[in-house]
């Protein structure tokens, strides 16, 4: 099956949005990184397997937003499984990170 071309949007909103799935997904990178550095810098065995998870997860997001990006030019639905589960993953992401982030906190407290 060839793809066809999608109509272009004359408001760019696919491009609007794939620029948005992309800093998602930067920003995804930048905070596992963050909390990766941390954790070497405390010591800590949670907060780094918790980043090198973290990162594992955002270079899927990476991936993702990048296939996405050229899946918005063909007439591919744009709500599909692969979306669904990739806003799952960003959640998760930030879950793992922000219960990292309050473990150590209550930790460093003791």
């Amino acid at each position: 099956m060839t793809p066809v071309l999608r109509a272009r949007d004359p408001g760019l909103q696919p491009e609007r949005t794939a620029l948005s799935w992309q800093r998602t997904a930067f920003s995804s990178l930048v905070l596992a990184l963050v909390i990766l550095r941390s954790g070497y810098g405390r010591g800590s065995l949670l907060l780094i397997c918790l980043g090198y998870v973290s990162v594992a997860f955002s270079a899927v997001l990476i991936i993702t937003s990048y296939r996405r990006q050229k899946i918005l030019v063909t007439e591919c639905p744009l709500a599909s499984l692969e979306s669904q589960r990739t806003k799952g993953l960003i959640c998760a992401s930030l879950l793992l990170n922000a219960v990292a982030v309050i473990i150590e906190g209550v930790l460093a407290l003791c």
